[in-house]
């Protein structure tokens, strides 16, 4: 059966961050066996998985399309810049999940496995509020998939989609207790003032990033 992507509908429930981070993390290493490869690339199975575990918990939630860039910082701090999924020519560069209030998006922390130089680890996102974003997670919507909007028209894509959600389903029924992200999740400013005091590298990094920048001078 075609997967329908649901919208803000049906009974509204609530998640707590480390029941969000249980979800990433279920669907992180979902991604990592399927495409070994090139899971850093599937944002949209990526974020199906998500969309899909958090609509079974009553959560409302939705597909979302469009550009994203992050900070990254270099291990060794002498480079430092913004990465991610912009400006594609056609469709949406890059896929993540809103509920109401909150930004949730394994991609950040796959960007240190695209760029050009080593940089330091990454967390993944579980952002509120979404409509306050800092300079270094910069995200644009560009599409919001309709309820009766399915994953793709390819019956083999759908497929794949399928088994690739079946599999989600699968491994959080599985679970026992919290499932830690393989990094962390930033759940907003005070998580990543948090991870800096810890001297995590990319915090430090992005925390100055954001002070010393304008955002009307970003991308988006």
């Amino acid at each position: 059966m075609p997967l329908k992507v649901d919208g803000l509908s049906g009974p509204r429930g609530i998640v707590t961050s480390r029941q969000r981070e249980s979800i990433l993390a279920v669907v992180d290493r979902c991604l990592r066996k399927r495409f070994p490869d090139d899971f850093h690339k599937r944002c949209a199975y990526g974020a199906l998985g998500v969309h899909t575990l958090l609509r079974d918990a009553s959560v409302p939630s939705r597909l979302v399309g469009g550009d994203f860039v992050g900070f990254i910082v270099a291990r060794d701090n002498s480079r430092a810049g913004l990465a991610g999924f912009g400006f594609a020519e056609e469709g949406c560069a890059h896929f993540w999940v809103e509920t109401d209030t909150t930004i949730v998006d394994l991609g950040p922390s796959y960007l240190s496995h695209q760029a050009s130089y080593p940089v330091a680890r990454m967390p993944a996102a579980a952002w509120e509020p979404l409509n306050r974003l800092p300079a270094y997670l910069r995200y644009r919507a560009v599409e919001h998939f309709r309820d009766d909007v399915g994953f793709s028209a390819d019956p083999a894509i759908r497929d794949r989609a399928d088994a690739f959600v079946a599999d989600c389903r699968a491994r959080w029924a599985s679970r026992r207790g919290h499932l830690p992200h393989p990094s962390w999740v930033m759940t907003g400013e005070a998580a990543v003032v948090t991870a800096a005091r810890r001297k995590d590298r990319w915090a430090l990094g992005a925390l100055r990033f954001a002070s010393m920048t304008d955002l009307a001078d970003l991308p988006f």
